[in-house]
């Protein structure tokens, strides 16, 4: 009777631990489905521009819900309430003004800012390029004037922002157009081969592994180290 109940008791625990490892099993693949799907829309630019326009229009939709578009800010054209800077845009003279300033001045930023952020970031910053076109001293004077140049046009592009929203669509339409010329520009030279991508991806990754590990291994190792001080202990002086 005794060895009974043990069996009882024995087969109870085993049925417990079968179901909490199948419970901590599905657990672990919920959490992996969850990490492939975040990897998915982060790898693949085509499922970001999808979900980015799902939430544009989720955002649109709770704002219209709120009672936005019926706001002074949704109006086009001049009229008392537009203010710009603290000056009142009530007239087609002083609108019109501040629209071609926007759409200029929106040209120019995105020209230049995709003209000298990327040669900033790729022969600027970046380590691996060892040779640069400019003097040092003329380099650093681009970088300064470009982030004066940032700084002061930002706070045009915060009061413009809060102004109206046909200041907003002109930028948008400014930007759209900048941008096309610009990324045509880029992508010129280059040949659409997903195969290929995929395996530049993959060696680079498989570079920078295999460089740390280099780098780890150039390292001394714990052993080494004791052997060395115990060596300049015994060492006479």
């Amino acid at each position: 009777m005794a060895t009974d109940a043990s069996m009882r008791v024995w087969a109870d625990d085993k049925s417990g631990n079968t179901s909490i490892y199948h419970g901590t099993k599905r657990t672990i693949n919920k959490r992996a489905m969850c990490l492939n799907m975040m990897d998915a829309l982060f790898d693949d630019k085509r499922i970001i521009v999808i979900f980015l326009i799902c939430w544009l229009t989720m955002v649109l939709i709770i704002f219209e819900d709120l009672g936005l578009m019926n706001t002074q800010f949704m109006a086009l054209g001049p009229s008392k309430s537009t203010v710009f800077m603290g000056v009142t845009l009530d007239s087609w003279y002083k609108w019109g003004l501040v629209a071609a300033f926007t759409f200029v001045n929106t040209a120019v930023n995105d020209f230049m800012s995709d003209a000298i952020s990327p040669w900033i970031l790729n022969t600027i910053t970046d380590h691996k390029t060892r040779f640069i076109p400019y003097p040092k001293w003329m380099c650093l004077g681009i970088t300064q004037v470009w982030s004066m140049y940032c700084n002061i046009m930002s706070v045009f592009s915060i009061f413009l922002a809060m102004s109206q929203i046909d200041f907003v669509l002109i930028r948008m339409i400014a930007d759209l157009l900048v941008n096309a010329y610009t990324t045509t520009k880029f992508i010129r030279n280059k040949t659409f081969c997903p195969e290929q991508y995929k395996n530049c991806s993959s060696s680079d990754s498989t570079e920078m592994v295999s460089l740390k590990a280099d780098n780890t291994s150039l390292l001394p190792s714990k052993a080494s180290l004791q052997e060395d001080d115990e060596n300049t202990r015994h060492t006479p002086v």
